[in-house]
């Protein structure tokens, strides 16, 4: 009985780590969008340059994503969980210290290598931490830490910057991930109460033996499928998260605090589209089903975006309510139907292929769009754009579901 209490403390902790990686590995980009305005005004850059922070924050990550991904499988996801926090800490770190936009693009560089582990590594702690029926909702809860992070973002970023300047505002944030690391890195081993000494070890000899190449066909088209669907969540998060505030400001007329509160709104209701989109998926919905219908949100968001200077400055909050719930939320989906349909020793590299889809888009969507603002003078085009990107996305999830069952799915 004193077994399974201490392990229960120990994975609701562990929970908690989990939601805090993720906060911190996507937490640049949330400084790099709510202080879009400061960093323009600091730095004396052009709008399509905090754009290339985002491909300085994504490309690299991108490019290391799979790699990384083995390496999770190989190192364990106790180990690879805990270099994603330090290294989170370091960038912002080097974010809020940098003198000039050469070495602030360095500093991008490193948010985004924190990204490209954050998910592999999580993953593969889940997938050997809890068991079926469990899952969804850890994922979710994990999932949920990029859009807690988004929401104190936007909601304290401003408010620090008020008080102390960004660059301070950065550095407080920095410390968080640094201790919730050493602390994790202090505790037991997670497999401790779990798995023997000599299981670990042959589960990692197991990944390193392992690729996706031995899993069934259907089940490298359906991870396929899943990393083209990540791209278009990439495109679409680079829009709202680095561009929302900017595009509340230029185009709707309203004031700096006003579009944080857009973004850290949309990050409340990502809170809870992700933890229920978890839930739902795994115990109803299925992986796909839950994919599609989020496009389809994806698509009306968009869409009230690109119309947002005919309806009225209401329709941000409507936008970025929808946004919360679809393209933020996605990710819970999408990290579930890994877990699910890969074996454990492939958590992690499954992963970190999905995760390069978004990171590509991440980082190529976001010096695109701010491109076409700049040439074009209006936001319409890049909105419609993601709305086409999303009606594609849950076309390709519906003819999945035409196919029949999914691999390691009961959905």
């Amino acid at each position: 009985m004193l077994r399974f209490a201490l392990v229960e403390v120990h994975r609701r902790f562990l929970v908690t780590v989990l939601a805090i990686t993720m906060g911190f590995a996507f937490f640049g980009n949330t400084v790099f969008g709510t202080l879009a305005s400061e960093i323009i005004s600091s730095m004396g850059i052009d709008r399509w340059q905090v754009g290339m922070l985002a491909t300085a924050a994504t490309v690299g990550g991108a490019l290391l994503s799979p790699r990384l991904g083995k390496w999770a499988d190989m190192a364990g996801g106790r180990r690879s969980t805990v270099t994603t926090l330090l290294l989170a800490g370091v960038a912002l770190f080097s974010v809020g210290v940098a003198p000039e936009f050469s070495l602030l693009v360095g500093a991008a560089v490193l948010t985004g290598i924190a990204l490209a582990i954050s998910n592999p590594a999580t993953n593969k702690l889940i997938s050997t931490e809890f068991p079926p029926g469990r899952q969804g909702l850890v994922v979710g809860v994990k999932q949920a830490g990029a859009q807690i992070g988004i929401f104190f973002g936007g909601w304290l970023l401003p408010v620090f910057t008020g008080w102390w300047g960004w660059r301070w505002a950065v550095l407080a944030f920095a410390t968080i991930p640094v201790v919730t690391g050493i602390a994790y890195m202090r505790s037991r081993p997670a497999d401790a109460g779990l798995d023997s000494p000599d299981q670990d070890e042959a589960t990692k000899k197991e990944a390193a033996d392992s690729s996706l190449s031995q899993v069934s066909s259907s089940t490298r088209r359906l991870i396929q499928r899943l990393t083209v669907y990540s791209l278009f969540v990439g495109v679409g998060t680079a829009a709202a998260i680095y561009y929302l505030p900017l595009y509340a400001e230029e185009a709707l007329g309203m004031a700096t605090g006003q579009a944080g509160q857009a973004l850290a709104f949309s990050g409340l209701l990502g809170i809870v589209g992700r933890i229920g989109w978890a839930r739902v998926t795994e115990s109803r919905l299925g992986t796909m089903r839950g994919s599609m219908i989020i496009g389809v949100l994806a698509v009306i968001a968009s869409l009230t975006l690109a119309f947002g200077s005919i309806l009225g400055a209401w329709s941000i909050w409507l936008a970025a309510g929808l946004i919360g719930l679809s393209i933020s939320a996605w990710h819970s989906v999408g990290m579930l139907a890994v877990i699910q349909i890969v074996p454990s020793s492939l958590a992690g590299r499954g992963s970190g292929l999905v995760y390069f889809g978004f990171l590509t888009g991440l980082g190529g969507g976001a010096p695109l769009f701010g491109w076409s603002v700049d040439l074009l003078g209006d936001y319409t085009p890049g909105w419609l754009v993601v709305a086409a990107l999303f009606a594609v996305g849950s076309w390709m999830m519906y003819k999945v579901r035409e196919k029949g069952p999914i691999p390691g799915s009961t959905k």
